[in-house]
């Protein structure tokens, strides 16, 4: 004789007295809804309803479906007319989960509102997983959203336990996210190689990195670096440790925070203060060259971006929409 599974009924607005069909999840929730909401949100929904059912025909129909309630509720809540609320996601996995659902009952318009709703609560916690699922579902956009946040993390590739859901993602479309990290870290160290990029003012001219009458006038050993369109110039001994070590930092997290949480940064001005000359406007100066560089690293990491991520992160979209090999 087989057990008969005890049944809860799920919480508002899954509840309704007046509904038609039942959802009974795995865990044996009864979830009370609409036929007419169902089937014009998933087009499997509707054929279940087609379905020759156990129940008497006074009895109203129960469809029974693999997914955990968990997963369940906030499928359903996202194509509810009255509901109100968008769910909360307890994870990434979660989120995951009903991504997986939704693309399994065909619920495009609801699948879209799951890609949303992951961004806004994980991409800044968990942005490699984002662009695993992203990949996965198909969601363009939010792949390259992600890809780009992970510029912030230090040393993308390292050991970690700390990307959930990263089994959503392959071998192939990893790889494509460490060589875009990659790729943007040598852009962006490559910046501090050459000053060209400066703007050929009487401010820049003028910086003390490379008019500095003390520490600046000791140029044996040290190569010159070209600034603005002015020629090659030496810098201050403690300029130049800036670019080499920013450099470093950049190319491991290929993004303006890195330069804007700099130790390198802090350590040039506690040694531009060394220098009777620098401590004056040595500090001034590196924070208005700080300016410059920030947004020249930008525009060396967006066309990296425009390249690269254009072409990826489209052919790991449509590849994991159609299901072929890239």
């Amino acid at each position: 004789m087989l057990e008969t599974q005890e049944t809860s009924t799920a919480r508002a607005p899954f509840n309704h007295t007046d509904h038609d069909i039942i959802l009974r999840s795995a865990d044996g929730v009864d979830f009370y809804n609409f036929k007419l909401i169902l089937s014009l949100v998933s087009p499997i929904f509707g054929d279940m309803f087609t379905l020759p059912q156990n129940e008497s025909e006074l009895a109203v129909p129960v469809i029974h479906v693999t997914e955990h309630s968990t997963i369940l509720y906030p499928l359903l809540l996202l194509s509810y007319p009255c509901a109100g609320a968008d769910p909360i996601f307890n994870s990434i996995n979660d989120a995951r989960a009903v991504m997986e659902a939704a693309k399994k009952y065909e619920m495009n318009a609801v699948l879209y509102r799951i890609g949303d709703l992951t961004v806004a609560q994980f991409l800044r916690s968990h942005s490699v997983s984002v662009y695993a699922v992203s990949c996965l579902a198909g969601w363009r956009h939010h792949a390259r959203t992600a890809a780009t946040q992970s510029l912030e993390i230090e040393g993308l590739g390292r050991p970690s336990s700390g990307f959930a859901g990263m089994g959503a993602i392959n071998a192939s479309d990893y790889h494509r996210l460490l060589a875009y990290h990659y790729e943007c870290g040598i852009s962006a160290q490559a910046v501090g190689k050459s000053l060209e990029w400066l703007p050929p003012t009487p401010d820049v001219s003028g910086m003390q990195m490379w008019r500095c009458i003390g520490c600046g006038r000791v140029a044996f050993g040290r190569s010159a670096i070209q600034i603005a369109s002015f020629g090659k110039w030496t810098v201050t001994p403690w300029f130049e440790e800036y670019l080499v070590e920013s450099g470093k930092e950049l190319a491991a997290r290929p993004c303006e925070s890195a330069l804007f949480e700099s130790a390198s940064y802090n350590r040039a001005i506690s040694k531009a203060y060394n220098c009777l000359f620098c401590r004056i406007m040595g500090r001034h100066h590196l924070y208005t060259f700080r300016t410059f560089y920030i947004a020249e690293v930008k525009k060396a990491i967006a066309k990296v971006q425009a390249g690269f991520l254009t072409y990826y992160v489209t052919t790991v979209c449509v590849r994991h929409q159609t299901n072929t090999p890239v």
